[in-house]
């Protein structure tokens, strides 16, 4: 019995899931149809708010105070402590100002002297690597002819690595150049250090 009841089953979910498949839509047919009702029912697009089309807040300007309201009238406001000081600063802040300069003129003449810097040893360091590896093959070389040949190219990369060592020693020396006048500058300590 157990077994007619399971036929009966399969063939059942045979019969149904096949009519599933005949009155089916393939899912190209589905996707028509809904590309079509969005296209029916078209909404509106969203609305962009840029700062050209944000409604501006109307500016309040204060109006004069009315005298007869017993407001202060020219008389009685005393003058702005603005107006009584002098325009420009004394000779000592000025003179102060311009020792010190300010942060970002500091930070940016320290990265660029340590940009200057790490480059320079970076040529530097690429110049001996290759100069190392040329004294290396020069001295695995047993072709006297292929030997020579090695021996002038790392006569030539010995004088570039000395360039590359002297321009280091440049660009050392102008950021040391740089801490002693920033010293000098009495600006705040770590206006030195650079992010």
């Amino acid at each position: 019995m157990t077994h007619r009841s399971l036929t009966a089953g399969l063939i059942g979910i045979v019969f149904f899931s096949g009519i599933g498949f005949l009155s089916g839509q393939s899912l190209g047919e589905v996707a028509r149809q809904e590309r079509a009702k969005r296209e029916r029912e078209k909404l509106p697009p969203a609305k962009v708010w840029t700062n050209d089309n944000i409604p501006r807040a109307l500016r309040i300007e204060p109006s004069a105070p009315n005298p007869e309201a017993g407001g202060p009238t020219a008389e009685t406001v005393p003058p702005s402590p603005s107006a009584e000081a002098p325009e420009t600063p004394p000779a000592s802040v000025e003179s102060t100002e311009s020792k010190q300069q300010t942060k970002e003129f500091w930070q940016g003449k320290f990265k660029a002297a340590r940009a200057q810097l790490a480059d320079a040893k970076e040529r530097q360091s690429l110049a001996e690597d290759e100069l190392s590896l040329l004294q290396t093959q020069e001295a695995r070389e047993l072709d006297p002819a292929a030997h020579k040949d090695l021996e002038t190219k790392v006569a030539a990369k010995s004088t570039e690595v000395e360039q590359a060592r002297a321009t280091t020693a440049k660009a050392q020396k102008v950021l040391d150049d740089l801490q002693k006048e920033f010293e000098a500058s009495g600006a705040p300590a770590e206006w030195n250090k650079t992010e």
